[in-house]
């Protein structure tokens, strides 16, 4: 499958326009509200500092699986080699397929405590061609789900869970299991699709809060290929800005 190579796309969000820029340095502050998403420079000194984790897929699958953690390994090995399963990396979805998967995960958004999906953006990536949605699927009901926002330059991990929270057969090893595996599977899809690099999306650099620090841990049974990177949003309309005062 060919990934197209945007930095850029534009969409409304009820009465405001929205640039979302990712990965760039160009850009122009034409809408009301301009995200600027991982960056590699600071624009106009408003953004801050986001750390990630990458894995380079020019790599060999060899390599990249030697950069693995041990027990991470053979909790993949494990599962692909004793399960029976489906795994599916879903593109340009439906409105119905898209609000299926939005809702699962803000039912498990609440359960966190975090944040629910963010809508308007995964509509507009979706509408553009960049969203993609992966998942492990066994004895007819979903274990794991991905989103990602795919590009030529790099498959990005919006979100990731499980779904252990809803009644199921499976014990909690088993589900840490597929969820493992649905990465590795989709770090070999992507590989396969000549992207360049697979993104965690995010690594927590603070030491305060505990369930982050066990979301690095995770990250870092991968990868330890860590980059620094810019993020914000400059406002270009009077009342937004006045609400942000």
């Amino acid at each position: 499958m060919h990934f197209k190579s945007l930095t850029h796309i534009v969409y409304n969000r009820y009465l405001f326009s929205v640039n979302d820029y990712f990965l760039c340095s160009k850009n122009r502050l034409n809408a009301s509200i301009n995200y600027f998403i991982q960056c590699p420079e600071n624009i106009n000194g408003k953004l801050h500092e986001f750390h990630t984790l990458l894995i380079d897929l020019n790599q060999s699958e060899s390599l990249i699986w030697q950069g693995i953690y041990h027990r991470t390994k053979s909790e993949i090995h494990s599962f692909l080699t004793n399960q029976i399963f489906d795994h599916k990396v879903l593109h340009k979805l439906t409105n119905k397929e898209l609000n299926a998967f939005i809702a699962l995960f803000n039912k498990f958004a609440k359960i966190k405590k975090i944040r629910k999906a963010e809508l308007f953006r995964l509509k507009a990536y979706n509408n553009a061609g960049i969203l993609a949605i992966s998942y492990i699927y066994q004895n007819n009901q979903f274990l794991c789900i991905n989103f990602y926002r795919i590009t030529s330059q790099r498959a990005t991990n919006l979100y990731s869970f499980t779904l252990k929270h809803l009644p199921s057969d499976f014990n909690n090893t088993h589900f840490g299991r597929a969820h493992r595996a649905l990465h590795w599977l989709d770090i070999l899809y992507f590989k396969t699709n000549n992207v360049k690099f697979y993104d965690f999306c995010g690594w927590y650099h603070g030491l305060e809060d505990k369930a982050l620090l066990n979301i690095n841990k995770f990250k870092e049974q991968f990868t330890n290929y860590k980059v620094i990177e810019y993020s914000g949003v400059i406002y270009n309309n009077w009342l937004l800005k006045l609400i942000k005062q």
